[in-house]
């Protein structure tokens, strides 16, 4: 059902100077056995190279064929040549941004298979390219434990060509952000930890964004982290996060004074040390510099941690127009150090307006660098995902724009269930790109544990890859096609609709053309529920849920607008909200049955994965708060009725815990174990101590 059904060519040549040939082709048909020659000029350790060894690893799974990896010196037999236009000269150069091309091409008079790309990423790109439309093998493989079937018999058209251009966003990263359960399951092993870096190339994303806090101490000084290297060695770009400028956060301060510097007192972090700020800075600069790692620098003044910088220095000023203008400097500043160290006028400046920037934006308080090369990166709304008032404000400019959005978002988001969806996705990055007279160059999707978001995250790489003419439902519909097949992938298409639309609409929508533009999160409602299980201890209080401490914007914790939900007050509102939620995730688990009892394999595993567990947990979520908040509502009267609601909400959150870890399918058995973000358990606890 993964696997099509596909050809290859394989044709015996030998080896002189280059000729190029444009005859007549034929098709060629192999059996199985013996061995395929791959050739490249890629040295082990370097990207291309890694990638070359997954198309061997590929080859041999979906064929039974064993596969060598040749230098293309030694070209003396048929095989796959891969190509880097940067560096291989035996065919004409191929143009383009990491452009690639499949095709059938002589060299020395001979047929070969060409896998070309403009660059090294472009080949990168050709290899999996290759993989997935000619092998079969999706971009998804490791994620869903994918097992092909293998072939008897490979055969290749002469007529095969599949050129992709430049993508339309030169830069498209993933984000895995607080990472509870991906971070200890790639501790378990190596393919683990490195092969989401392969599933990310094989969607052609070229940036990852990530911090990890240096080690400082003598012996490790100006080392980069292992996490760093390990991205850097599959040839992605590293890009940091909007807490850690220059992959420089001032959490790290004592530990740099004491660990590199050896000072006795450190200096206090204070706007009046800023030549002591900037020595902290050059030595991150420094470090990233030295290891040669394709950067975007970013750069931008928070404080020790996610926090506008006024919460850590004491010095700094009270109105926002002053603190604008001490941001400003300090950006100003950051790309100074950097071009002065890197010495390369062209570096890539990227400025992130996440929240307190995202307000000075607004307000017209932050004055950036005029460079050519900074992108200008906007940032969706806080907690409901959504383009923030900067956005809004913003007129049709020329500068670079980039864009952040959540598909996860920790305090109040979707974190074990995806609940952003694609088509919201779509309707952000269209109302930015409505404000530039010129492409995107930049994106970014914060995806959380990645897992729980996969599907989401392929909608993201095609629509960055083909902007103008990516469409969600289109791009849905093929993505049933390909992971459950051409019999099943309308109607599981319509039921991923349906799951998403299930959700709770805690508002009414103030911005037109965004999909579901307030969703009440899966994180929102670990609150909900521990909010109202610490109410139920007091007096009753018909809006008990409080905002979370230093929330900047009223009401946005929740979002809950009871006349919105047929209510004078939270507590209805929920009753109300939950109820219409719980009846529609309830048809949609209904529907679920039926297609996860029609599938099998990797595809039904998939399935459970992506739709049927997170619908069945979202339900048993929408279960859970209603009978708590009833519990609540009518405990002050009837105490009996108040544990029987709250043994039922135990029972459904305990339904909501186990259609999760039904999902946990190869290479993820042990995933919820290390769930600590939306603990479960806990939560439980919390419920069952109020019938003590």
């Amino acid at each position: 059902m993964l696997l099509r059904n596909f050809y290859i060519f394989l044709v015996w040549c030998t080896l002189s100077m280059p000729e190029i040939v444009h005859a007549k082709q034929t098709d060629f048909t192999i059996p199985l056995h013996g061995e395929v020659k791959i050739y490249t000029s890629a040295q082990e350790g370097e990207p291309l190279y890694k990638a070359v060894t997954a198309l061997k690893r590929d080859i041999q799974k979906v064929t039974g064929s064993t596969a060598a990896i040749h230098n293309l010196s030694a070209m003396t037999s048929p095989g796959i040549v891969i190509l880097n236009s940067e560096k291989d000269d035996l065919l004409p150069t191929l143009k383009g941004w990491e452009a690639h091309h499949i095709y059938f091409s002589r060299i020395n008079t001979q047929q070969q298979l060409i896998l070309q790309g403009a660059d090294t990423r472009g080949a990168i790109y050709a290899i999996y390219e290759f993989s997935e439309k000619v092998l079969g093998v999706p971009p998804l493989w490791y994620f869903i434990n994918w097992k092909p079937e293998v072939q008897k018999t490979i055969t290749v058209p002469a007529s095969l060509d599949i050129q992709i251009n430049e993508p339309t966003v030169k830069y498209r990263a993933w984000f895995p952000n607080d990472m509870d359960m991906f971070s200890p399951w790639r501790r378990l092993n190596k393919e683990n930890n490195e092969l989401w870096l392969e599933t990310a190339l094989r969607h052609k994303i070229n940036t990852i964004e990530y911090y990890e806090k240096g080690t400082y101490s003598e012996k490790t000084a100006y080392r980069l982290s292992s996490n760093f290297r390990t991205i850097s060695s599959y040839g992605l770009v590293i890009t940091t996060h909007h807490h850690s400028p220059l992959n420089a956060t001032f959490r790290a301060w004592d530990d740099f004074w004491k660990g590199i510097k050896k000072v006795d007192i450190v200096p206090e972090l204070s706007l009046a040390n800023e030549d002591k700020i900037e020595e902290f800075w050059r030595y991150h600069i420094e470090t990233l510099h030295r290891a040669n790692v394709e950067m975007i620098w970013v750069i931008g003044f928070r404080a020790a941690g996610d926090h506008p910088f006024w919460k850590t220095f004491k010095d700094a000023p009270g109105s926002m127009k002053e603190r604008g203008a001490v941001i400003s400097k300090m950006i100003k500043k950051q790309r100074d150090l950097v071009l002065e160290i890197t010495g390369n006028p062209k570096v890539q400046f990227r400025s992130i307006f996440y929240n307190e920037l995202s307000d000075l934006m607004a307000d017209g308080y932050i004055t950036l660098p005029d460079d050519p090369n900074l992108i200008w990166n906007y940032v969706a709304s806080r907690r409901d995902h959504f383009p923030n008032m900067d956005v809004q404000r913003l007129n049709k400019t020329d500068n670079n724009l980039g864009y952040y959005f959540n598909y996860q978002f920790t305090s109040t988001g979707s974190h074990l269930a995806a609940g952003e969806g694609p088509w919201k996705m779509e309707d952000n990055y269209r109302y930015l790109a409505q404000k530039s007279t010129k492409p995107l160059l930049f994106s970014v999707v914060n995806a959380g544990n990645l897992r729980e978001f996969v599907m989401e995250l392929a909608a993201n790489a095609k629509m960055m890859w083909n902007f103008n003419t990516y469409r969600t439902d289109a791009f849905l519909a093929d993505f049933c096609r390909q992971y459950y097949g051409a019999d099943k992938a309308d109607r599981i298409s319509r039921l991923y609709r349906s799951y998403y639309n299930a959700y709770w609409y805690p508002r009414h929508a103030d911005l037109q053309g965004i999909d579901r533009q307030y969703i009440f999160q899966d994180l929102r409602y670990w609150r909900a529920i521990e909010g109202i299980a610490k109410a139920m201890k007091g007096t009753y209080d018909p809006n008990p849920l409080k905002e979370m401490g230093g929330e900047q914007v009223q009401n946005r914790t929740y979002q809950i607008v009871p006349a919105d939900n047929g209510a004078a007050n939270q507590v209805d509102a929920i009753i109300n909200g939950t109820a219409t939620a719980s009846t529609a995730f309830r048809k949609v688990t209904q529907e679920c049955d039926e297609v996860f009892n029609a599938l099998n394999g990797t595809s039904k595993d998939f399935f459970d994965t992506n739709l049927r567990g997170p619908a069945y947990f979202m339900y048993h979520l929408n279960t859970t708060l209603w009978n708590l908040a009833q519990a609540y509502k009518e405990g002050s009267t009837d105490k009996n009725r108040r544990s029987a609601l709250v043994k039922q909400a135990v029972h459904e959150l305990e339904q909501a815990q186990k259609a999760l870890h039904g999902t946990q399918y190869p290479p993820f058995e042990s995933w919820y174990s290390n769930n600590t973000i939306f603990n479960l358990e806990k939560t439980m606890n919390s419920l069952q101590s109020l019938n003590k």
